[in-house]
């Protein structure tokens, strides 16, 4: 049942299991006929009288199968909380974008602009949350993140990469001070929003050797 949850919905899993049990059903059916057919046959006086098929059983509502999927996802909370917060890294990157939140469904369409996630050098996600504003309300996640490295004994990373806050005329930057606690921790920019930085500071988009440049220049 976890399976054919992923990417559908409870109502497009009912159908499936509808499809599904019908045709086992059928099936069945067919066989049972199949075997009553020789004694039938052979049978030259009275040909014996054999019981209905039983009729096909009703399938559970499709709450009925939301509500067993939701306790057994309760049921491994525990473990999966464990292997959220268990992944850990040493170069981390910081990226926000708007794609995510429009996937949003439900009561909570349209509540979210941004998704911020952090994630490590072997592309795993430590975190990810939902804000209003771009750069907003990042400080708890942050706050959370020092917090598992600490109580974890992992050593905190030496680098992040951020597409934007790595640097400030008036002291540190404000990535920096969300990491306060790393203090050995290196705010860099991104070599992706760098190229882009640099390109958009000498061409245009619209320039005839804008591919061309931006292809050599990502060598």
């Amino acid at each position: 049942m976890r399976e054919r949850t992923q990417g559908n919905s409870v109502t497009q899993l009912h159908k499936k299991l509808q499809e599904e049990h019908s045709a086992a059903w059928t099936r069945r059916t067919l066989d049972y006929f199949a075997a009553c057919e020789p004694f039938t046959d052979s049978c030259l006086v009275e040909p014996p009288v054999f019981s209905a098929p039983p009729p096909l059983p009703a399938l559970p509502k499709p709450k009925w199968l939301l509500a067993v999927y939701a306790r057994d996802v309760l049921s491994r909370l525990p473990e999966v909380k464990a292997r959220i917060t268990s992944v850990f890294g040493s170069v981390l990157k910081m990226d926000s974008t708007k794609k995510v939140t429009k996937k949003v469904a439900g009561a909570a369409a349209n509540t979210a602009g941004w998704c911020t996630n952090v994630g490590n050098e072997h592309g795993q996600v430590l975190v990810w949350v939902l804000t209003a504003a771009e750069g907003h309300g990042l400080w708890p996640m942050a706050a959370g993140l020092m917090r598992r490295y600490r109580e974890a004994g992992v050593a905190p990373p030496v680098i992040m990469y951020v597409e934007r806050d790595c640097c400030s005329p008036h002291g540190q930057s404000q990535v920096r001070a969300m990491f306060a606690e790393w203090r050995e921790l290196q705010v860099r920019l991104d070599i992706w929003h760098f190229m882009r930085r640099f390109a958009a500071g000498v061409t245009t988009e619209a320039h005839q050797l804008y591919g061309v440049f931006m292809a050599r220049l990502s060598r």
